[in-house]
This record gives C-alpha cells, structure tokens and sequence, in this order.
C-alpha cells in the first residue's frame, strides 16, 4: 500500500524556554527543513497559547521521505532536546517503518535521553489525494 507516512511528536518545552523554542523551530522549519526536503508535504508545529506542550506533526509520501528528515534534522534534535525540551515525549507514527527508519529513530531517542511513549500504526486499507512526488 502506498499510504503516506505520519509522524506526530509531542514534547515538553523546558520552563521558560518556550519563546527561544518558537524562533529556534521557526528557523528550523525555513532554514533547513524546507530546503533541504522537497518531498515532505506538511511540516507545522501547533500549540495551546498557554502551554509549554508543543506537537510536530509531519506527513512524508513515505517512509524514506521520513528517513531523509531524520538524517537532516539529526544534530537539530540533539541541540533541541539539551537546549528546549524535556527529555519525554509521545511520538505517534502512521506507516511502515523501514528498518533504517527503525535504528534512524532509537538513535535520536537514545542521544537525547528521551523517555518517549510510541504508538506505530500500519495502514490497511484507504486512500488519499496528496500529490505525489
């Protein structure tokens, strides 16, 4: 099936870090993420005006677009983690991993000491109208 690839990351931001986090990820986002990965189709970040949880939420045509975003954005999430976010996460991932994609993603939980709670869901039936590319 050739379902796109979903990711979701909930994070914490450190106390008092969320303004530097905003302008860190605002230039992530324009500086390096959308340059550098032409085949990922939806990159944003949401918040709640009063909170310091922050979601990414990504949706790839596959998972080697996936894999291509986590080999840009390696050293990002290293610096990221020590710099503005706690150490636990909730990551929801809608697709098929590939084994790449696997050691890609234990690789940055284990850099950043992150604590995370992942929920991976592979498609089974449906359809879309992304563009592909």
């Amino acid at each position: 099936m050739n379902a796109p690839f979903i990711f979701i990351g909930t994070h914490k931001i450190k106390p008092g870090k969320r303004e530097e986090f905003k302008k860190h990820f605002e230039w992530f986002s324009s500086d390096v993420v959308e340059p550098q990965e032409p085949r990922l189709q939806s990159f944003y970040a949401y918040a709640e005006p009063n909170s310091d949880d922050v979601t990414i939420v990504q949706v790839h045509p596959d998972a080697d677009s996936m894999a291509t975003h986590m080999k840009v954005g390696s050293e990002h999430f290293t610096s990221a983690y020590a710099e503005y976010l706690e150490p636990e996460s909730t990551l929801q991932i809608y697709g098929t991993l590939t084994e790449d994609l696997i050691r890609a993603i234990s690789a940055v939980a284990q850099t950043s000491g992150d604590a995370s709670s992942v929920t991976i869901r592979e498609p089974f039936t449906g359809f879309d109208r992304l563009p592909r590319t």
